[in-house]
C-alpha cells in the first residue's frame, strides 16, 4: 500500500480490519443469521431484534440505518446487527458512526474499502458479514459471481502464504519500507511494476 505514496492508506486498511473483526465478533456473539436472502425472520438469534417502532432512544438511529439499508443493500429494514445493538442505544450510535467513518472515502475509495471488509469477513468465516458485504458490493458496484470468486481467490492465496510464512517463522523482507523508497530515484524503485531498474554507479 505504501506504493500509493501515502501511509494513510495503510492506516485505513488497519482501521477496516479492526472494525470488521469487531463486527464479526458481535454477529457471532448474537448468533445472527444473514439478512440475505431477505426472509424477515430472526430465528436463532440470541437477542431479540428491535424495530424502530419499539426502539425508544435508538429509534431515530435505526430509522436512519433503515433508509441507508434500503438504498445500499436493497433491504426493507435495518440489518439484524444494528437491530441487535439497539438494545444499547449509545453502543448502536457509536458503532454506526464508526462504521460510516471507516467506510467514508479517504486515501482509499468506498469500493476498495468494502472489498477489504469482505476479505476480512471471508478470512474470519463470518456468514453474516460475508452476506452483508457481498450484497453491498453487488448492489453498489455491480459485482457479479466471477468478481466475488476472484476476491475469494485472493483471500485464499494470501491465507496460504501467511500460513507458510508463519509456520516457517519468516521475517518480512522489507520491514521499514516507505513511499520515498519506491518512487523514481528511491532505493527500492525497481520493485515497482513498470519502473525501470536503476543501474548503480560504478
Amino acid at each position: 500500500m505504501r506504493l500509493t505514496g501515502t501511509d494513510r492508506a495503510v492506516a485505513e486498511i488497519g482501521a477496516i480490519a479492526e472494525h470488521v473483526a469487531s463486527l464479526t465478533a458481535a454477529a457471532a456473539a448474537f448468533q445472527l443469521r444473514p439478512d440475505f436472502p431477505e426472509s424477515g425472520q430472526s430465528d436463532g438469534a440470541l437477542v431479540a431484534l428491535i424495530d424502530e417502532d419499539a426502539a425508544g432512544d435508538a429509534a431515530s438511529m435505526l430509522t436512519a440505518i433503515r433508509e441507508w439499508s434500503r438504498g445500499s443493500l436493497g433491504l426493507s429494514r435495518a440489518p439484524a446487527i444494528w437491530r441487535a445493538l439497539a438494545h444499547q442505544p449509545r453502543l448502536l450510535d457509536a458503532t454506526w458512526r464508526k462504521d460510516r467513518l471507516v467506510f467514508s472515502p479517504g486515501a482509499l475509495d468506498e469500493l476498495v474499502k468494502t472489498c477489504v471488509a469482505l476479505a476480512v469477513a471471508q478470512f474470519r468465516q463470518s456468514q453474516y458479514w460475508i452476506a452483508y458485504f457481498t450484497q453491498l458490493l453487488r448492489r453498489r458496484s455491480n459485482f457479479d459471481d466471477p468478481v466475488v470468486v476472484e476476491l475469494a481467490g485472493a483471500v485464499m492465496h494470501y491465507v496460504s502464504f501467511n500460513t507458510i510464512a508463519h509456520g516457517m517463522r519468516l521475517e518480512a523482507p522489507v520491514a521499514e519500507i516507505t513511499a520515498a523508497d519506491v518512487i523514481p530515484g528511491g532505493d527500492l524503485e525497481h520493485i515497482v511494476p513498470g519502473v525501470k531498474r536503476r543501474v548503480p554507479p560504478r
